[in-house]
């Protein structure tokens, strides 16, 4: 084909010379530009999903799509707030638009992952570079843009501080107190990765929410039912990869070498924006706990959660017999088929195996009671921790 086509452009000079300049013209105009909120708003309307498509337009095409799906839920939200304000909607027609949006999310998602998966930055020129705090959109469709809808996608401030969760604010200084607005990342492939562990994680919760329905006219504990179990052999799978993918990212972040406008850094990484520095303990703990989940969600190992269980624990004790372990495969492969029903030791004891030599006990217990239940101080290693796994994966 390249032979071919230079065959082609040495007997047609004139007309080589003008496509030459058409193409490049095309390529040019189709540059994705994420660093500015009108580039961004240009590249999203321009990125289309094609077999041609450059890595960089497959991570603006997911980009923009992942932006459009946070709006199209906020709206969702928000207008279907207003409507329950202004009157009583029946149960089953909240639970059909509810339906239709998660379905919606599930497809985006799904679309979003595939593309994500295709993704190989091999070199910085593949890289993108993105300053989020420019992605603007009006998120709850009401025609204007809030300060909170402004800066829904900046990023926090780097620091080592305690983990406290508020809802967006309406205040210009308290982003520009806590937040780095001028925050700047080139993607590389452990990005793509850190993207990709999340996109499986939301994908399986949306697959196992649309595995049940609602339904009138029954027991209010049967109104949630199994309708599709295939649906959570789905989530199963997808909460697999995204565990896998985790590890993967976990390693190859490790690997980095280059200093250049990092998101996930290791510790010997100082040009990164990522909200809270990760340093080589940090690199440990997530490690043994990927060593622990691993195992746990694939089947090769299952959870005792027996009577003799205690501490923080405790409250999931007694669901299977000593020598017993709960198997997470054993859950998804046979989801209860009313959950609110399902709320007893009985029902969860269907899904303990016993513990032998094909399926040993799960060291989870063990990991999570070592930081659990240290005594109580302002950021605890727990929490230390769990701040960390939340911006992680």
């Amino acid at each position: 084909m390249r032979l071919a086509a230079f065959h082609f452009l040495k007997s047609a000079p004139l007309t080589a010379l003008l496509s030459s300049c058409l193409l490049s013209g095309t390529a040019a105009a189709a540059q994705p530009d994420l660093t500015n909120t009108a580039a961004f708003d240009r590249t999203c309307t321009s990125v289309k999903r094609s077999v041609r498509m450059t890595v960089q337009e497959q991570q603006a095409f997911v980009i923009c799509k992942d932006v459009a799906l946070v709006q199209h839920i906020w709206t969702f939200v928000e207008q279907g707030s207003r409507r329950m304000k202004e009157g009583d909607p029946p149960h089953a027609e909240i639970a059909l638009a509810v339906r239709a949006e998660l379905t919606h999310a599930r497809d985006q998602l799904r679309q979003s992952r595939q593309m994500l998966e295709k993704i190989r930055i091999r070199s910085a020129a593949d890289g993108l570079l993105l300053v989020p705090a420019t992605w603007v959109r009006d998120l709850d469709g009401d025609g204007e843009v809030s300060i909170a809808e402004r800066h829904f996608f900046a990023i926090p401030a780097r620091r080592d501080s305690p983990l406290t969760v508020r809802p967006p604010s309406n205040e210009r200084d308290y982003y520009e107190r806590e937040y780095n607005l001028k925050a700047a990342v080139r993607t590389d492939q452990s990005d793509i990765l850190w993207s990709l562990s999340y996109h499986y994680f939301a994908e399986a919760l949306v697959e196992m929410a649309l595995s049940y329905q609602y339904r009138d006219g029954v027991k209010s504990d049967e109104a949630i039912f199994l309708a599709h179990p295939d649906g959570m052999r789905r989530a199963h799978q997808l909460l697999v990869r995204g565990i896998e993918t985790s590890e993967n990212m976990r390693r190859a972040v490790l690997a980095e070498r280059d200093d250049n406008l990092e998101w996930l850094a290791n510790p010997r990484q100082a040009n990164t924006a990522f909200p809270v520095p990760l340093d080589d303990a940090d690199f440990r703990v997530w490690g043994e706990l990927m060593r622990h989940l691993i195992p746990l969600v694939k089947g090769r190992t299952v959870l005792p959660l027996g009577e003799k269980m205690g501490g923080s624990l405790a409250a999931l004790a007694r669901v299977c017999p000593e020598g017993q372990g709960f198997s997470v495969p054993a859950l998804f492969a046979d989801a209860p088929r009313y959950p609110l029903a399902s709320l007893n030791r009985a029902t969860w004891a269907r899904y303990c195996r016993k513990i032998d030599t094909a399926h040993p006990a799960s060291g989870l217990n063990a990991f999570i009671q070592s930081y659990a239940d240290k005594p109580d101080q302002a950021d605890s290693a727990a929490m230390r921790y769990l701040r960390r796994l939340l911006w992680v994966n």
